[in-house]
């Protein structure tokens, strides 16, 4: 865990893109805890991938808030 990040804290409903990947993501839940989320793919598809890092997001903008 990365008890010393300072970025922003992500929102449910952001949109991010997870270091490595090109796929665009919606935050759909947020474990303050343990600096993580559960992101679901924007592709249509409904995949949610769990436990993602606070440190390997990319936040896409205030415009998507």
């Amino acid at each position: 865990m990365a008890a010393d990040y300072k970025g922003p804290v992500p929102k449910i409903g952001d949109r991010v893109g997870v270091e490595g990947r090109s796929d665009l993501f919606e935050v759909v839940d947020v474990n303050t805890l343990m600096q993580t989320v559960n992101l679901r793919a924007t592709d249509g598809q409904g995949h949610i991938t769990r436990n993602v890092p606070w440190t390997s997001l990319k936040l896409q903008g205030a415009a998507s808030r």
